[in-house]
C-alpha cells in the first residue's frame, strides 16, 4: 500500500485514536502492507507505538518496542530530524516506565543528532526534555532550574517562543511546588508582560492565534496561582486577557 491509499488509512487511524478507539486503530495498522525498510514502514510502526500507548500506556512493552522498531528503520533511511524527535518520545516512554538510565541515554543521543543537524529549535526541545527529567529528581531540582533558565536565554535570542515559554512554565511550577509563591508569582508576572508585548507586536490574526496556543500554559499556571491566593479578580482579569477581551 502506498500514496493516497496509505494516507487515507493513516487519517482513519488518527480519527480512531482521537476517539479513543485504539484497538480498532491497531487492527487497521497491522493489516497495512508496506515494503520493509521504507518510510511507510517506519510511519506504521510509529503509529502502532502511539496506539499501544493510548491503549496500555507503558504497562506492557508494546509502545516502546514499536517505537524502537520505527527508530531502527529511520536510522537506515537517514532521517535525522524525525529520528531525533522519535528518540525524544522514546525517552519519555522509558522514563515513564521507570527506565531512567535508558531514558537519559536516549535523550543524550537525540541531543547529539539535533546538534549535528544544526537545528537550534530542535536542540532546545531536547534540552527541555532533559531538564524535565532532571526536575523529577529533588536532588537535581536546582540543576533543572538552571537548565530551564539557560534554555530561556538561548530561545529568546532566536525567537523560539515555544521552548522559551515551556521552560518558563516549568520553572514557575517548580517554585509553586516548593511553596515559594513569591518567586512563582514574580516569574509569572514578568513573563506575562513579555507574552503580552510579543502578542501586541504580531500583525495577523493567524500569528496571534498560534502565539496564544504557545502561551496558553503560562496563562493557565498564572490563573492557578491567582486562584490559590484567592485573588479571584486577578484570575478573571487574566482569563479575559487571554481571550482577548481586554
Amino acid at each position: 500500500m502506498e500514496g493516497k491509499d496509505l494516507e487515507n488509512q493513516f487519517k482513519n487511524v488518527d480519527k480512531l485514536m482521537g476517539k479513543g478507539k485504539y484497538l480498532d486503530a491497531i487492527k487497521i495498522l497491522k493489516e497495512i502492507s508496506v515494503d520493509k525498510d521504507t518510510e511507510a514502514e517506519a510511519d506504521v510502526l510509529s503509529k502502532l507505538s502511539q496506539a499501544y500507548y493510548g491503549l496500555e500506556g507503558v504497562k506492557t512493552n508494546n509502545a516502546i518496542k514499536y517505537l524502537i522498531d520505527s527508530l531502527n528503520v529511520r536510522k537506515k533511511l537517514n532521517q535525522p530530524e524525525i529520528l531525533a524527535l522519535e528518540m525524544m518520545n522514546l525517552a519519555y516512554l522509558q522514563d515513564e516506565a521507570g527506565e531512567g538510565e535508558a531514558a537519559s541515554s536516549t535523550l543524550k543521543e537525540a541531543l547529539e543528532v539535533a546538534t549535528a543537524l544544526g537545528d537550534q529549535n530542535l536542540t532546545l526541545s531536547m534540552k527541555c526534555a532533559m531538564a524535565d527529567m532532571l526536575s523529577e529528581n529533588k536532588a537535581k531540582e536546582e540543576e533543572s532550574l538552571e537548565m530551564y533558565q539557560s534554555i530561556m536565554n538561548e530561545a529568546e535570542k532566536i525567537g523560539d517562543w515555544e521552548n522559551y515559554f515551556e521552560a518558563c512554565v516549568a520553572r514557575i511550577k517548580i517554585f509553586r511546588d516548593r511553596e515559594d509563591i513569591f518567586k512563582a508569582n514574580s516569574e509569572a508576572e514578568e513573563n506575562l508582560r513579555k507574552a503580552e508585548s510579543i502578542l501586541d507586536s504580531l500583525k495577523t490574526k493567524k500569528d496571534k492565534e498560534s502565539f496564544r496556543d504557545i502561551i496558553s500554559y503560562l496563562y493557565d499556571v498564572s490563573i492557578d496561582l491567582a486562584m490559590e491566593s484567592e485573588d479571584i479578580p486577578r484570575a478573571m482579569e487574566l482569563a479575559k486577557k487571554f481571550k482577548g477581551e481586554e
